[in-house]
């Protein structure tokens, strides 16, 4: 044990020990206390100004080199996106600005997410998909003049912002993300014509409502060449009050459909599932509260004219009449034929589709529906006199193709009776031929499809058939041909 003596005065001093100092010298012990405790105290608020400041410099540092666009790569799943946004118009705008809404709390707050976000990516725990979202205040901050500027030109095509932001569309809120996209692939927020084509042709008619091609688009001034020295003006047919798609019903392809499995690659709760069929809410889940491409859901839907179109067309015959229309599909694009080049101009240039022309709808007695041709919609686009020129020409063109048939069988046989060597028989064989060949395809083809190529495809059959006729040494071919078409007597003036 210790050998305690309250009192020794050495063994526990004032200045160690304030508090168990003599009551004699209680005023200097509490001087010493209070001056012990105030340095104490100004050591402590050194240390901790010094580590808040330290603190300080490195959170600030920190926020600064995070706000930087290149902190964005320090995820390799974001070079792309780093990668199409460093080519955009937008490169020189910090990722921050766009993703992160105006003020300082909101900053805050996505300083934090980002914070979750890259342990999420460290400890591999985040998920598959990314996502990212641009508030409309974000967009606005640069861009607020938007609303105010009017129309500005999408490839040529007129555009109001204002309307699209402010108004509801199609019963739904858009925002500035609804159209302008991240594509990885493409441009950094750009817009999709294939958004806009969604929207507008969703379940609509050719040339009606949304999808009305004035909305969009403005009569060509322009007259445009098909060939053979026709000349189309659009101004013309508007004049004359014909339809669009009585031309051009070829131009929107696809339904913009939502296919059941593309719902269920991010929702697998049947209940989730149920609420599908409610496009309103669909819509202000997916498009306006948050933002989800359109094309993640919905089917593409195409908008030109399809290159295509004419076998599309034909397609629905072949499925009991195969390549039913194989001939006039090519007479109509002006290729098809080995005796002279392809020539594209005519209805084909123009777009008209098939249907332009074949409008009378008819039933045989077995029950097959048939969609025929009538002169009368020739009118809408050539004078009223051309049923009176065609007609009669096209009588004398199929007669000029049943007497070059005659002839070239007569030829045939001239070759198999006359004593050639073999090589010459042969070659005047293939030759024959494929005059036949082009024979066929005019009266299969129906030069009434495109007149120009059938009336030059028909001369040279007969200049052909005359030079055989001239070696083999045989009388010439007398076939009267139909009067050369003169281009100007069937279009409008």
């Amino acid at each position: 044990m210790s050998n305690y003596d309250p009192s020794s005065k050495s063994e526990y001093p004032a200045t160690r020990l304030p508090a168990l100092a003599e009551a004699d010298d209680e005023p200097q012990s509490l001087a010493n206390y209070w001056r012990w405790l105030r340095a104490t105290g100004l050591r402590l608020f050194a240390v901790l100004s010094v580590l808040l400041i330290f603190l300080a410099v490195m959170t600030g540092g920190a926020a600064q080199y995070t706000s930087r666009s290149q902190f964005c790569m320090s995820c390799h799943i974001m070079q792309p996106y780093y990668d199409s946004w460093a080519a955009s118009p937008h490169k020189d705008v910090t990722c921050i600005k766009c993703h992160f809404p105006p003020g300082a709390g909101e900053k805050i707050r996505g300083k934090l997410q980002g914070l979750v976000q890259l342990i999420k990516y460290v400890t591999a725990t985040a998920g598959p998909r990314l996502t990212a979202e641009i508030p409309d205040e974000s967009c606005l901050r640069c861009h607020d003049t938007r609303l105010l500027s009017g129309k500005v030109s999408f490839h040529g095509i007129p555009f109001d912002h204002q309307p699209h932001l402010t108004q509801m569309r199609r019963g739904k809120k858009l925002r500035c993300t609804s159209c302008h996209n991240q594509i990885v692939q493409g441009a950094h927020m750009t817009v999709t014509a294939s958004t806009c084509f969604l929207c507008h042709f969703k379940d609509g008619l050719v040339n009606e409502g949304l999808g009305a091609c004035t909305r969009c688009h403005s009569i060509p001034e322009k007259s445009f060449d098909l060939g053979g020295g026709v000349k189309f003006s659009h101004e013309l047919a508007y004049e004359r009050g014909v339809d669009c798609a009585s031309c051009h019903s070829d131009i929107i392809r696809g339904n913009g459909d939502v296919p059941r499995e593309r719902c269920a690659s991010c929702h697998n709760r049947a209940d989730d599932l149920k609420k599908a069929e409610d496009h309103v809410m669909m819509h202000q889940v997916h498009v306006t509260d948050h933002k989800i491409d359109c094309l993640d859901c919905h089917l593409e839907i195409k908008h030109s004219l399809d290159p295509q179109k004419y076998e599309h067309a034909a397609s629905n015959c072949q499925t009991c009449h195969r390549n039913q229309h194989n001939e006039q599909v090519q007479l109509l694009r002006g290729e098809g034929a080995k005796s002279v080049t392809s020539q594209h101009g005519g209805m084909g240039a123009a777009g008209i589709s098939c249907s332009s022309c074949h409008q009378n709808k008819e039933t045989s007695t077995s029950g097959t529906v048939l969609w025929k041709a009538s002169m009368a919609v020739c009118t809408q686009c050539h004078d009223e006199g051309v049923k009176d020129r065609l007609i009669p020409r096209q009588e004398q063109f199929k007669g000029a193709l049943a007497k070059i048939g005659t002839e070239l069988n007569r030829a045939t046989e001239a070759v198999k009776a006359t004593k050639l060597d073999e090589a010459k028989a042969a070659s005047l064989a293939k030759q024959l031929s494929e005059l036949s060949n082009d024979l066929k395809f005019l009266q299969v083809g129906n030069s009434i499809h495109n007149t120009h190529y059938a009336d030059s495809l028909l001369r040279a059959l007969l200049e052909k058939l005359t030079t055989i006729c001239r070696e083999l040494k045989i009388p010439e071919p007398a076939v009267e041909l139909p009067q050369q078409l003169d281009s100007k007597k069937l279009t409008r003036n």
